[in-house]
Order: structure tokens, then C-alpha cells, then sequence
């Protein structure tokens, strides 16, 4: 029962329109009936890796709930563009379920206490429900196995003729608490003590135990989970002719407390998880008419359901609200330029925390927003965040993202083809990679051209033999002639090749599409998009070459192939080669879209170091950071700051480049596009 079931996922926190942008979209759609594809900027979605950051900085812990949101699309790149985004019921009912397992959490496990502190443990009321279940004898693990025999009713376990017999029984604890735990078996001779245990630590005991008897006692469970129940009986040496009935075993828990806070105990701790929590949740400080429907909500949860069930439904509506769930970035009209609005210092720091981090403000950064000193201070602050470990974790996934090694763990080879990819050379791949981008972007400070014009890497052992090396340990290696920088690093030339070969099409198009931002028009109608038919009698380039010979293809393979033709030298793991099936390789081939002639560049380094030197290749760079770290595709009125952003890819480090985007209009601003915008 939470704010979503009671009233509507958007009723928690009111319409968020303020008359200068588009509403809400599950204001638009409250039953969640269809997909509504969001396309203002005003108001985007965190991804799944947001909210998990957002989860974790808000309530200490990521619910495992999360799992249920269908997967980001990445059909922009980045899994944070709301242009690709939708909303659909498998998201709302995600978001509910994921909200209602924090808040169980933090009523049950009692660390709400952590969290709010107006909320101390004596004031959260009991959640669960106490329930009874029995364990039938035979269900149980009895010992020794030789002894266990025929109790003479289906329901019973038995062992004969066993020293010291044993039962053992795993159960699943829903929530902490305490809980009354008995056995109850028929002896029929004597047992000098019986002991029941919970993973090995002794419970309760029971001495010279004969005929129909129970053992048992309340234990306290502090954790959620599996826990061993055990029965250990402890007889004479020479007692050979015992035998044990082991009728059932019963759970009853968890226990109402007799001590419950009482009902203005309970309002007490609901009032700090407003004023504390919610905020948090936001990531602004409350207004009032959010806190009274906070409150409203509570009070007349409490007169229907009680105080638990209301401190439940709160908690929910705090973390399935729209504040929580999006980034919402309203901002004040600016006079005189209409479609042009300011964010407040709020939205600022939520922009800026999570372009860089990924996660909600931290409390440096709610300070200077609490001062308004945000905008003063703003370059200080991103350049302190991007010295943080969040950071270094956004820019690696920026980096994964927009150069596909984001696909590397789902990524599978043909095992006949290419025996040397296996599991383990994969997961190297993906450890060099961050290795790489790590070590670039952050140990030498370097520009984007290095990642592409590099002359080194860290191979390690698993992946010596995709890169020709006989060896590798891990540390810095420098690349022969034919390689430089990720483009031509097993990495990227496996994602960029199918699961059996390669495809000059797929890495054309790649270095067209993702590194130079140059987008090719999509095939005709008329034309089947199928690649040509397997000749071992002929190389991957000649397939290819008069696959596209096609009238209706030729216009744009004329500006893929010869592109995807200079990396073939390298096969579909990333190991050069000079022959295939038997024929000399030829990798001689262009960039005609950067005016570079078909046959000018010979193999995939060249290819490199021709994009690592070119503009287009910088105002790429531009172009991608834009889009992930503001969360949106570019605009003709983000023109002026793609051309500062690009000159400062061509200027300065990585770093230094990204770090320019806070200086923008277009950071501190939303626009909205209107009849009069200029």
C-alpha cells in the first residue's frame, strides 16, 4: 500500500508544471496505459545506474527491485538520453515494487534509524506479520543417513539404532525479529539432552528426554535469510536400541514487540522522515504544499490503516515520487529571451552531480545550493567532483558507452572460428580497457586524440595472445606499427565484428557514426540488408566489394567500406593478420568524408591516427559529452557551445575539455523551443 496504489504515482508530489514547460508525462498517463516517449528536457528519467546511485545515497542501500526496470535503451549511445526514453506499466510497476521493498526495509531491518534522525528505533512501529509455519518430520535432515528409516506415518521422520542423531532444517527468514522455534519428537528409550540450535549457537536444551517431548525457544533473527535450525540428541554409548520420531518442527515470528511506540511516537518519526528524508529524496528542500500532501497523506493513512502501515505508505510515496525518480529541471523564465529558462541553484547542483557523478548532490554541494552561492562557486565545485572517485566512474562509463566496450561482457565468438576468445580473454579485455581509459584520461591527463593515436596498452596474460604477444603481465607494453589506441585494441574490433568473422560495414559505420558523428542515410526500401554469402575462396573485402557494387548501395558504401576496409588486417577478435583463407590481405582503403582518398591509408593504424588528428573527431567528442552529461541530443541553439566544447577537446585534456561544459549558458540553462525563440 503505497503512494502509487493509493493515489497515483504523480499525486505525491503534485503536477509539475509550472506553465513554462510540459507537464509531467505520468500526470499525462497515471495508469501507465501506454508508452509516453519523453522528449523535453525539462523532465528526464534517471537510468537504472542513477537510480541504483540515487537509492544508495538517499536510503543507504540499492533494493534488489531494481532489477525489474526494463533495460535503458542505448539507441542514442548513452543509457541517459531522454530523447530514447519511455515510460510504460513495466515502469511503474518496477518503481512501485522497488519503493516498496526500501520501505519494508527500513521499517522491518529498523535501519530507518539510520537514515532519519528523528526516526530512533523505539519509534519505527512492527511491519511484519507474524506467521506460523510447520515443518513436517520428514521434511527434515536427519542423521546419520544410515539410521533413517520408516516412522510409520508419511508425515514423520525416524532414525533406529543411531548414536547421537541429528535433524537439520534451512529456513528462510523474511524479516528481523524474534521468533518461537520447538521441535517436537517421540523417544523411545532415553536421551541424555536434547539441544536445539540456530547456525550452531545453542538455543535451548532439554535433559533425560523420553517418550513425547518438545524443546524450544524465542530467538532473536537480526538479519534477513536462510538459517540452519538444528536438533542434536545426546545419548549413552551403549544405548544401541534407540529410536527417534521426529514429528515436526514449527517458526512462529516475528513477534509483536510489547513494547510499540505509540501513535504520537509514530507521527513524530512520520514528521522527521518529511523533513529529513524528503528533501533528500528531491533533492531540494520541501515546499509547503509538498509537505502538507506529505502529511495529509499520512494522517489519512493512519485513520484507515493503522500507524505502521501509514509510516509504510510515506516512505513510499517519498521514494516512487517523480522528484525522485526524474531529474526535473523546471528553471525560471529569463525576461526578454523567451524559451530560455534559469535554473535554480537546486537544479544546478543536481545537474552538475549527476553529469559528473552520476548520483545526487553531495553535502558540499547542498551547501553552496543552501547559500545560493552555486553559481559563483560552480567551477570550484566541478572541479572538486571531478577529482572523485564518482567521477572516474562516469567518465569510464562515458568512454565504454560511446566506444560500444559496454557490449564486451555480453560479447560471444564463434569457439571454432576463434578458439583464443575464451571467457577469461574477454574479461581481460574488459579489465585492460578501464586500464586504458584510466590511465589516459587520468594518470597522463590526456587529450582525446590519445585514445585513438596511443602507441601503448596493458595486456595482461588472458588477452597476451589477441594482441600477438607471447607474454603479458599487466603492465605497459608499447604496440607494434600496425595498432594505436583502443580502435585498434582487441576491445573494440571484437564488438565491432560479428560472431563469426568481420564485417568491414559494422566498423565503417562505427567510425563513421561514433567517432566522427557523421551519420550515414538509412538503405533503401528496396534493398535486403544482408551481408554476402560465406566464399572460402575469397577474403571478407572481396565478398564485401561486390556485395556493394549494388547501384542502390554504392552511394553509401562508398563512405563506409573503404574505412572498414583498412581494419582488415585485423580478423573478428582483434588479431592482426597479413592472410585470409589463404589470400594476402589487402587494408588499403580511406576516410573520404574527411576528404582522405580511398587507398591513401593502409591498415587500421593509420585509420587511428587519422581521426585522433582530425576536427571532425573533436567535434564528436563535443557532441557525445553534450549528450550524455546533459542527458539529451543537441539543438541548432547548442551550436555556439559544441563549437567552445570542441575547441577545448582540440586544446587540453580530457578532463579540462569536459570540465568546460559547466561554463556554458547551456548548463546553467533549460530551453524550450517557442515560436519566438530567436
Amino acid at each position: 500500500m503505497g503512494c502509487a496504489l493509493l493515489v497515483g504515482l504523480a499525486a505525491c508530489v503534485g503536477n509539475l508544471d509550472d506553465g513554462n514547460g510540459p507537464s509531467d508525462p505520468i500526470d499525462d498517463d497515471p495508469a501507465g496505459t501506454q508508452d509516453v516517449e519523453l522528449s523535453s528536457a525539462a523532465l528526464r528519467r534517471l537510468s537504472i545506474h542513477e537510480l541504483e546511485n540515487t537509492y544508495r545515497s538517499v536510503v543507504g542501500f540499492a533494493p534488489q527491485a531494481i532489477e525489474r526496470i526494463p533495460p535503458d535503451s542505448l539507441t542514442h549511445s548513452f543509457d541517459r538520453v531522454v530523447n530514447a526514453q519511455t515510460m510504460s506499466p513495466a515502469h511503474l510497476e518496477a518503481f512501485v515494487a522497488i519503493a516498496d521493498e526500501a520501505a519494508t526495509t527500513l521499517m522491518t531491518e529498523q535501519s530507518l534509524a539510520t537514515v532519519v534522525a528523528g526516526c530512533p528505533a523505539a519509534q519505527i512501529p512492527s511491519l511484519a506479520v507474524s506467521k506460523l509455519v510447520s515443518i513436517a518430520g520428514n521434511a527434515l535432515s536427519l542423521g546419520p543417513e544410515w539410521a533413517v528409516g520408516n516412522a510409520g506415518n508419511p508425515q514423520w521422520g525416524s532414525t533406529t539404532y543411531a548414536p547421537d542423531p541429528t535433524a537439520a532444517y534451512t529456513h528462510a527468514f523474511p524479516t528481523p525479529g524474534a521468533y518461537a522455534i520447538s521441535a517436537t519428537v517421540d523417544v523411545n528409550g532415553t536421551v541424555d539432552v536434547m539441544e536445539l540450535s540456530v547456525n550452531g549457537e545453542a538455543a535451548a536444551a532439554a535433559t533425560t528426554v523420553t517418550g513425547l517431548s518438545t524443546v524450544g525457544a524465542t530467538v532473536t533473527i537480526d538479519a534477513v535469510g536462510s538459517y540452519i535450525i538444528g536438533l542434536s540428541l545426546d545419548t549413552e554409548p551403549d544405548d544401541n536400541g534407540l529410536a527417534v520420531v521426529f514429528r515436526s518442527l514449527t517458526i512462529e515470528g516475528p513477534l509483536q514487540s510489547t513494547a510499540e511506540p505509540e501513535a504520537p511516537q509514530v507521527r513524530a518519526c512520520a514528521m522527521a522522515v518529511i523533513d529529513e528524508l524528503a528533501p533528500r529524496a528531491e533533492r531540494r528542500p520541501l515546499d509547503a504544499s509538498t509537505r502538507d500532501r506529505l502529511t495529509s497523506l499520512y494522517d489519512g493513512a493512519v485513520a484507515s490503516h493503522g500507524s505502521a502501515q501509514a509510516l509504510h505508505a510515506l516512505l513510499e510515496a517519498i521514494l516512487s515520487s517523480p522528484r525522485m525518480l526524474y531529474m526535473v529541471e523546471l528553471g525560471e523564465p529569463v525576461a526578454g529571451r523567451p524559451g530560455l529558462f534559469r535554473l535554480d541553484d537546486w537544479e544546478v547542483a543536481s545537474r552538475l552531480s549527476y553529469a559528473l557523478c552520476e548520483q545526487p548532490p553531495d553535502e558540499a554541494l547542498r551547501e553552496a545550493a543552501y547559500r545560493g552561492a552555486l553559481d559563483e562557486e560552480l567551477e570550484a565545485q566541478a572541479r572538486r567532483l571531478m577529482a572523485e572517485p564518482c567521477a572516474r566512474g562516469t567518465v569510464e562509463r562515458f568512454v565504454e558507452q560511446w566506444l560500444w566496450l559496454n557490449e564486451l561482457p555480453s560479447l560471444n565468438k564463434s569457439p571454432e572460428i576463434f578458439p583464443a576468445f575464451t571467457t577469461e580473454a574477454r574479461d581481460g579485455l574488459i579489465a585492460e580497457s578501464k586500464r586504458f581509459i584510466a590511465e589516459v584520461i587520468w594518470n597522463e591527463d590526456a587529450s582525446v586524440a590519445a585514445l585513438f593515436d596511443s602507441d601503448h596498452a596493458w595486456p595482461d596474460a588472458s588477452t597476451a595472445g589477441l594482441w600477438g604477444l607471447s607474454s603479458a603481465s599487466g603492465e605497459r607494453v608499447d604496440l607494434p606499427n600496425e595498432r594505436a589506441g583502443l580502435v585498434t585494441s582487441p576491445a573494440v574490433l571484437a564488438v565491432t565484428a560479428p560472431f563469426d568473422g568481420t564485417s568491414p560495414v559494422k566498423r565503417g559505420v562505427y567510425v563513421l557514426e561514433q567517432l566522427l558523428c557523421d551519420g550515414t542515410p538509412p538503405p533503401p526500401t528496396n534493398v535486403a540488408i544482408v551481408p554476402p554469402v560465406p566464399d572460402p575462396n575469397l577474403t571478407t573485402r572481396e565478398r564485401w566489394a561486390a556485395h556493394s557494387s549494388d547501384p542502390a548501395c554504392a552511394s553509401c558504401h562508398a563512405l563506409i567500406d573503404p574505412i572498414g576496409f583498412t581494419f582488415e588486417s585485423f580478423d573478428g577478435v582483434g588479431q592482426y593478420r597479413t592472410e585470409e583463407n589463404g589470400l594476402p590481405v589487402d587494408a588499403a582503403g580511406g576516410i573520404p568524408s574527411l576528404g582522405i582518398e580511398d587507398g591513401s591509408l593502409v591498415g587500421g593504424a593509420a585509420t587511428a591516427r587519422a581521426i585522433a588528428s582530425s576536427d571532425a573527431l573533436r567535434a564528436c567528442a563535443a557532441k557525445q559529452w553534450l549528450r550524455n552529461a546533459l542527458g539529451r541530443l543537441e539543438t541548432s541553439a547548442d551550436d555556439d557551445t559544441l563549437t567552445d566544447l570542441a575547441g577545448a577537446f582540440d586544446a587540453g585534456s580530457m578532463q579540462s575539455a569536459m570540465l568546460t561544459l559547466v561554463t556554458t549558458e547551456a548548463f546553467k540553462h533549460r530551453r524550450q523551443d517557442t515560436e519566438e525563440s530567436p
